[in-house]
């Protein structure tokens, strides 16, 4: 996790972002995940399993800021979802 964080870059909004133009991927335990999630799970000692998603607070994909990041489920991710498009956050310019 803290080599995640150092590799990575800290943005003007606090994001601490990946160089990728997706989010991160990696393998741990010989299964692919996120990196967002692989980091919120160690840092919160946290096996979260497959109907737990890792969602971001400041609505960048990219960013791996353990701040940034909180649990919640797939209709909590809806809502950020919603939230994200009625304030104009575009997934692109991220």
């Amino acid at each position: 996790m803290n080599s995640l964080l150092r590799e990575a870059e800290l943005n003007e909004d606090g994001c601490v972002v990946t160089g990728t133009v997706q989010p991160r991927k990696l393998r741990f335990n010989g299964r692919q995940d996120r990196a967002y999630r692989f980091v919120y799970c160690v840092r919160n000692r946290l096996a979260a399993n497959r109907d737990q998603v890792v969602r971001h607070r400041c609505h960048n994909r990219r960013c791996i800021n353990p701040e940034h990041l909180t649990i919640g489920d797939r209709r909590d991710n809806l809502y950020d979802e919603l939230d994200r498009r009625a304030n104009g956050v575009d997934w692109a310019v991220l």
